[in-house]
Formats: structure tokens, C-alpha cells, sequence
């Protein structure tokens, strides 16, 4: 018999609103000084709540309570014990994701998701892919950063282009410096990628380690809203539900046939 049924569900639901509350503190403010978005449970922590919730769902009658069915558990506890707040709970950590920076890549993104002429997708694309790759050495074509550099330019801020306008050869007929021009170009193109390379790096050593576990643990709920709003600031089309449910029926295949391999083997 499972242990939450020699539980009262007063008792469960009392345990339930204090993990809440302890992880609405630790989120809100943990140390002296720290910023609220600096803040951010972490998956053990999220586990032992989704663990809490179905505790209390289970004594309450519910038969599915596992990470697939809690959104639905936490409405259906919320209606009985309205005092607790889980589903309050996961709306403030959504509404938190939303207020951190956007990212160089969920930018990009969202442009091609937009809509642009061919000739910005295909450079937008390009840049996205730079950005991405696992190599830390870019080695490109000749004239890549030429091309490059206007969409670099509106990605990376307004210090780049001010300095490229600054130091142009504005006194000097170009058609005598057809190739210095060239350079100079490619140069700026460059050191535009390299700041929004920078951006990129930054983003990621400060919010991904923190942020994306969170986004990642929400999307199991399963919540239309949720997810649309999450996406709007990291935006990574392989942690979609619609991924993470295919992702799980490839598991879940695998794992049927290597149980029936294992059957034949041990018959033979």
C-alpha cells in the first residue's frame, strides 16, 4: 500500500503548501543582495514538488498522477484546497522567465519566424548557425562577413555600428580604394559576430544552467500558455511539448524491443 494512503490528505496538503512556500522563498530571495532573477529551483527541487502533488492527489482519490496528468492533479487540488496555490506557484515562475534578457539566438528566431525576404533568411540562418556550432574556431569563406555584416550589425547594438560609421573612409573616393574598402568591411562584419558571439557566450553561462532545466520541467505540464510564453524568450524548437512527445514515444520503442530481446535471449 502506498505510503501516502496512511496519510490524512489534511496532513499531505499541509506538507504540499510547505514545499511551495519554501521554494517560493528560496526563489525569491536566498541571499542578501542577490537579484530575483539570479534565483531558480532546480530540477531535484521541482521532483520533490511533483513528488508532494501527487502524494495528495493520489489520497484524494486521483489514479493518474504522474509528470504527464499534474497539470490537470494541481487543478483539481487547487479547486479543493484553493489556499495552496500550485498552479499559482508555476504561473509566477513563467511570468519570471518571461522578464529574462532575450538571447542573440531566440532573436534571430524569432525574426525567421516572422517572416523576412530570402536573401535576410538565408543570412540570419548563416549567423544562427555560426553561433550554434560546436567549434569554438569559425573559420569561414572569404567575404562571409562582408555579407554578414548588416545582419550583424542589428544584432549586435549600437557600440559596433557607431564605430564602423566613425571610422569610415568618408573624405576618400572609394572607387580609388575598391579593395581597402573590402577590408574594411570584412573587418567590421567581423567584430560585429565576435560581439554577438560574445552576447551569445554570456547568455548562456549566465541562464542556461539555471533557466532552461526550469523551462525544460515546465513543458512537461503540458500548458498551451505556459509554452507559448517560454518560447518567446528561449527559444529552441527541441524542447517543444510536441519534441518532447515524440522524443519519449522513440524511448519508449527502444525500450519495448530491447525488453523482447532480452525475452529471446534468455529463452534460447
Amino acid at each position: 500500500m502506498p505510503a501516502s494512503q496512511n496519510v490524512a490528505p489534511k496532513e499531505l496538503s499541509k506538507r504540499l503548501g510547505d514545499c511551495i512556500e519554501r521554494l517560493q522563498r528560496l526563489i525569491t530571495s536566498p541571499y542578501t543582495g542577490a537579484s530575483s532573477l539570479d534565483c531558480w529551483p532546480t530540477r531535484n527541487e521541482l521532483n520533490g514538488l511533483a513528488k508532494a502533488v501527487g502524494k495528495l492527489g493520489s489520497a484524494i482519490g486521483i489514479e493518474q498522477v504522474d509528470i504527464e496528468h499534474l497539470n490537470g492533479v494541481m487543478r483539481h487540488i487547487d479547486r479543493r484546497y484553493p489556499k495552496l496555490g500550485s498552479l499559482a506557484f508555476f504561473e509566477g515562475l513563467v511570468r519570471k522567465i518571461e522578464n529574462v534578457p532575450i538571447g542573440p539566438v531566440t532573436r534571430i528566431r524569432q525574426q525567421l519566424a516572422a517572416g523576412v525576404d530570402t536573401n535576410s533568411r538565408k543570412q540570419l540562418e548563416a549567423i544562427r548557425d555560426l553561433l550554434t556550432r560546436l567549434e569554438w574556431k569559425i573559420t569561414v569563406k572569404p567575404g562571409t562577413w562582408r555579407e554578414l555584416g548588416p545582419k550583424l550589425f542589428e544584432l549586435s547594438g549600437g557600440q559596433i555600428k557607431e564605430a564602423r560609421n566613425s571610422a569610415k573612409l568618408a573624405n576618400m573616393q572609394e572607387i580609388d580604394f575598391v579593395q581597402d574598402c573590402k577590408m574594411f568591411n570584412e573587418a567590421f562584419g567581423l567584430a560585429a559576430f565576435l560581439e554577438v558571439q560574445r552576447q551569445y557566450l554570456v547568455w548562456r553561462l549566465r541562464w542556461d544552467c539555471k533557466v532552461l532545466p526550469v523551462v525544460e520541467w515546465i513543458y512537461f505540464l503540458k500548458n498551451p500558455d505556459w509554452d507559448s510564453r517560454m518560447r518567446r524568450v528561449i527559444s529552441n524548437p527541441n524542447i517543444t511539448p510536441a519534441e518532447w512527445r515524440l522524443d519519449d514515444r522513440k524511448f519508449q520503442e527502444r525500450t519495448k524491443k530491447r525488453t523482447y530481446r532480452k525475452k529471446l535471449s534468455s529463452c534460447q
